[in-house]
């Protein structure tokens, strides 16, 4: 029964929830030129002549890629999206306007220009999470959280009727103060996870995936250091927000807090989106998600390259059960993020008049 929950899991981002149906554009072979998008999509996707050539043509690609780090998953895929749909995808993503209608996404808001515990306040528990929280001990619970976080829960009077709603009170408040902490020191001030032996510190994990190569930072290096440096030397061509969402990964629904820098390149023009987990209660021990919006200026029609990567360090999957889970989450990502790539391009073309080439 485990095993086909972990077979419906999300990807583990929100991002492969956008919606649409595959094209296939008829795009001329080129000549590959210094600053092509193409270049970029054959490095950050590792791909073959034939699958750059089905790109190119308007075929959505998507991967598993490898990683020297064993609890690392890294997916990620490509489309060419024709017609001038870019802005749009951007100012959707802004909003989480395409996240909201998704299967895997169970709650999502995004959090004000000055951030508030009130902010939280439709964020919901399951019981079995308030269940855990209620026998957590330091070295010993089923939510990721600190050892001073951890101990606050102890304090709880479990006998009182309210019980539940206080913990999912003190939850939300703690959770609050993960955002207040990294917004005040950036990276650094992430938590450090001891609700099992040895601990994860996330600001480590983070700080290891932000400096993985090959990455699309690699071609938006102001974000790159915009993030690293966060808050202290913000780059003038990066907006930042953040949001909390609960989505279904693994065995149960996961509550995570995020941060996003979107990047615009005032001379190519491209936008980078990058996400980073300040948060999650369960499974993923760090995450980076990035997406690379990048305009096709050598076509002689309008179209722009949407590249998705996303690295997670994933724990409590090992031993025998996560011999054989891990491959069941890949795949789910892959395809979960395939049908994003797909639905998507169909979705913004048809809205762009972009006829059918199917």
């Amino acid at each position: 029964m485990m095993l086909r929950r972990v077979a419906r899991a999300a990807p583990g981002t929100v991002v492969a929830v956008l919606l649409g149906i595959v094209c296939h554009a008829t795009v001329r072979e080129r000549p590959i030129e210094v600053g092509d998008p193409r270049t970029v999509l054959r490095e950050q996707l590792q791909l073959s002549d034939a699958d750059l050539s089905a790109l190119v043509q308007g075929r959505a690609i998507a991967k598993t890629l490898t990683s020297s780090a064993p609890r690392e998953m890294t997916t990620a895929g490509g489309v060419r999206i024709r017609g001038s749909a870019m802005a749009r995808f951007v100012s959707q993503f802004k909003t989480l306007e395409g996240f909201r209608t998704s299967q895997f996404v169970l709650q999502i808001e995004k959090f004000g220009q000055e951030p508030h515990v009130r902010d939280l306040d439709t964020l919901t528990l399951d019981p079995e999470d308030v269940e855990s929280l209620r026998t957590c001990r330091v070295g010993a619970c089923d939510v990721q959280l600190s050892a001073d976080d951890i101990r606050r829960f102890s304090l709880v009077n479990w006998r009182s009727t309210t019980a539940a709603r206080d913990a999912a009170s003190l939850y939300r408040t703690i959770l609050f103060e993960h955002l207040v902490r990294y917004r005040a020191t950036g990276t650094k001030g992430l938590a450090h996870y001891q609700d099992r032996e040895p601990g994860v510190s996330l600001a480590h994990e983070t700080q290891s995936l932000l400096d993985a190569r090959p990455s699309l930072l690699d071609h938006a290096t102001g974000l790159r250091e915009h993030i690293r440096q966060y808050p202290s030397h913000p780059d003038p061509h990066t907006e930042d927000f953040f949001y909390w969402s609960k989505e279904v990964f693994g065995f149960k629904p996961v509550v995570g807090l995020n941060h996003v820098g979107v990047h615009t390149d005032p001379t190519s023009g491209r936008v980078t989106i990058l996400t980073i987990q300040i948060y999650a209660s369960h499974y993923i021990e760090g995450s980076l998600g990035i997406n690379a919006l990048m305009p096709d200026r050598g076509s002689k029609e309008t179209a722009f390259y949407w590249v998705y990567v996303n690295r997670a360090r994933v724990g409590r999957l090992g031993g025998l059960l996560g011999t054989i889970a891990r491959p069941i989450v890949q795949h789910r990502a892959r395809s979960g993020l395939m049908k994003s790539l797909v639905q998507t391009k169909q979705r913004f073309e048809a809205a762009g008049g972009v006829p059918s080439s199917q």
